[in-house]
């Protein structure tokens, strides 16, 4: 495996210079069996995105103090995290495509996204393309935590962090589950295929943004292709729990990506803040509303999302249906063929065509799926959240009909705020 593999690890940077080092040598020192992962078969590409700290420094230095390993550094002019990932993804996509044809040989390449802020476990690049080796992957996905003693004083915040990645353990174990910037891997030759990362607009303030999508949409693409999603559960990436620290009350409340239908990402690197945060723990009260904004934003995405694109998983998988059980994998894989018929959608890939019918079956199914998540991780997933108010005068005849408009107004109004974006943990 060792001589037909290669990887290209994709760092995109913009003013990290307080992390970077720690990040930078958690990915130099990673370690290997039988020499599959070696300095000679992975490079590190480094995406500098416009830094006007001393970030490029520290990299350069750190470039020249370890030779043994190909360190390229690269600029990204378009500000957004999304465009300094596709320049680097594309870069080294470029780069083994010259490599194949002047050594006259096709290895099997890999193309891994990391995060400048996030370090990861000695192990993780092993894990993650072993994952993908073994099961032909064609995308790959990597396991999270938080380093628990950051959350020391704060053990109510870190239960509902707890109980959140929890989920994301299981679901991703049954679907594969869809990328995240801060670790994930593609094969080159479908990154290729599915035409590479997209970068998708919203308009904010009147002028347009970049949409904090790229690597959720880039995964739906690999599979709207017919690639196989493999999660390695044992590569794991060490969160940086600073986005929880510094806006705390934004995590609480559901808008620490946005409200009304705007996705953005608040600037919380500590050369940007103030002050340093004070670190505080959540009230019972508060701690069961950030779960709430938790899991009714993963839900969608991670529950019915999989089963929206591949409804023919409900019929065929056992654990799957398993999960939710026959009887509710049925129906389930009955109202998503309804849902497509009334709504004239050839399928739900696009980034505009899921999010409705994954709203509306998450109300629709939400007993059943919080029934099914309890078997799986635990009585402490609790019970679905309360319904939007609006839903108050709503006979049970009307549901089905109203839960539709309400989910139509997803990315301007209610519907947005009510799901929010508790990805943050």
């Amino acid at each position: 495996m060792r001589d037909t593999v290669f990887v290209s690890v994709v760092l995109p940077v913009y003013n990290e210079s307080d992390r970077i080092y720690d990040v930078l040598a958690s990915i130099f020192n990673q370690k290997t069996y039988n020499g599959m992962i070696t300095h000679g078969s992975y490079e590190l590409i480094v995406v500098d995105n416009n830094s006007t700290d001393n970030s490029v420094e520290k990299i350069n230095a750190f470039k020249a103090k370890n030779p043994s390993m190909d360190i390229h550094i690269i600029q990204e002019a378009i500000q957004g995290v999304s465009s300094a990932r596709k320049r680097g993804m594309d870069y080294a996509s470029l780069r083994s495509k010259t490599r194949d044809s002047r050594l006259g040989v096709k290895n099997k390449h890999y193309i891994v996204s990391a995060d400048a802020d996030c370090t990861v476990d000695n192990y993780w690049l092993h894990a993650l393309i072993e994952k993908m080796v073994e099961e032909n992957g064609d995308l790959g996905t990597c396991n999270y935590y938080y380093n628990e003693e950051s959350f020391r004083k704060r053990p109510n915040l870190f239960n509902e962090i707890q109980k959140t990645l929890r989920c994301r353990d299981m679901s991703f174990s049954l679907f594969g589950g869809f990328p995240d910037g801060k670790g994930f891997a593609v094969e080159r030759g479908i990154y290729d295929k599915v035409g590479g990362i997209e970068i998708f607009y919203q308009l904010n303030n009147g002028r347009f943004v970049e949409h904090l999508s790229d690597d959720w949409d880039f995964g739906i693409r690999v599979i709207a292709w017919g690639g196989k999603p493999v999660y390695a559960r044992d590569s794991r990436v060490e969160i940086n729990s600073r986005r929880v620290d510094t806006i705390l009350e934004e995590v609480i409340t559901g808008i620490a990506y946005g409200q009304d239908g705007i996705i953005i990402m608040k600037d919380v690197r500590p050369d940007v803040e103030e002050q340093t945060p004070t670190l505080c723990d959540t009230t019972p009260e508060q701690s069961q509303q950030a779960w709430g904004y938790s899991i009714k934003d993963f839900v969608p995405k991670n529950i019915v999302l999989p089963a929206l694109l591949n409804p023919q998983i409900l019929l065929e998988s056992p654990a799957v249906r398993e999960f939710f059980t026959g009887p509710v994998a049925d129906r389930l894989y009955q109202r998503i063929h309804e849902i497509k018929h009334e709504s004239r959608i050839i399928d739900f890939k696009p980034i505009h065509a899921y999010k409705t019918p994954a709203y509306r079956l998450y109300f629709e199914f939400r007993e059943e799926i919080f029934s099914a998540m309890r078997r799986a991780v635990g009585e402490g997933i609790g019970f679905p959240p309360p319904l939007p108010k609006c839903f108050d005068v709503v006979k049970p005849e009307d549901f089905e009909r109203f839960v539709y408009y309400f989910c139509e107004d997803r990315e301007s109004g209610e519907a947005h705020n009510y799901f929010a974006n508790g990805g943050v943990f």
